[in-house]
């Protein structure tokens, strides 16, 4: 994934800005294979220099919240009970808030880019996470390899880092493809009402710019392909989140019937 990321991220930037004509809105042919937008734009040339940023953000999105999750829940499973239960009490108060309402206001007030939109959208994601890893660090340091270890002077980082994350691996793996989803949805949401940086390429604003031209038949060419494109991805996500979620299963399944 990050290898992917990285290519994308470097072909969209040295792909040729698209270039401005007085020629707009022209439907697709063999010149322009998705057409133009009002800007002779060429919108097969606008999805592709859309595609790094948007892969970037679902990296950054599904990474940085299981990463503050993570450090939280270490941190709240080993300490002292008054910390655990006001780490878990903040959580509880963060949870009730509305995040929409916080990303829309948040985006409003600062027209976020590209690093901006992951920060917003990872802040407001991590408390879900939390409570999912507490709990798996919780089971995980009453296991007998922990205990063993224990009883041999092993310090709580050493545990943490040897045999409680480590054993952690799936639930990363689900929980970032869940952010990540997540994350392209809001981003595209955002975009979409035009509260992010107009000039940040996005499929989400590829549809925006598409609603002024909703009574034409440039609409068609303009709104399906970001609409498209965003749906693979939310797709793709999808189906690779229950390829996820089942090896696990299969594994426990496999463990259980030899034992």
């Amino acid at each position: 994934m990050t290898v992917t990321v990285a290519l994308l991220a470097l072909t969209g930037c040295l792909l040729p800005l698209p270039a401005i004509s007085p020629a707009t809105l022209q439907p697709p042919g063999p010149s322009h294979w998705l057409g133009t937008n009002a800007l002779w734009q060429d919108v097969l040339m606008l999805l592709a220099n859309a595609a790094p940023n948007t892969l970037m953000l679902a990296f950054g999105v599904g990474s940085l919240p299981v990463l503050i999750a993570l450090l939280l829940a270490s941190l709240a499973a080993v300490a002292p009970d008054w910390l655990d239960q006001a780490i878990l009490k903040l959580t509880d108060v963060l949870l009730v808030i509305p995040s929409v309402l916080i990303l829309m206001l948040l985006a409003a007030l600062t027209e976020p880019g590209l690093w901006g939109l992951i920060a917003m959208l990872s802040a407001v994601a991590w408390m879900d996470d939390l409570r999912i890893l507490r709990a798996a660090i919780t089971r995980e340091l009453l296991r007998d390899n922990v205990a063993v270890a224990r009883s041999f002077g092993a310090s709580r980082g050493y545990l943490l880092s040897t045999h409680v994350w480590p054993a952690l691996l799936p639930i990363y793996l689900a929980l970032f493809i869940q952010n990540a989803r997540r994350g392209v949805l809001q981003s595209a949401g955002l975009a979409f009402l035009g509260l992010t940086d107009p000039r940040l390429p996005g499929w989400g604003a590829m549809l925006q710019s598409a609603q002024a031209h909703m009574h034409t038949p440039a609409f068609w060419w303009l709104l399906l392909p970001p609409l498209v494109a965003l749906s693979v991805l939310l797709l793709s996500l999808s189906q690779l989140s229950r390829l996820v979620t089942r090896r696990p299963a299969a594994q426990q399944a496999g463990h259980d019937s030899v034992a």
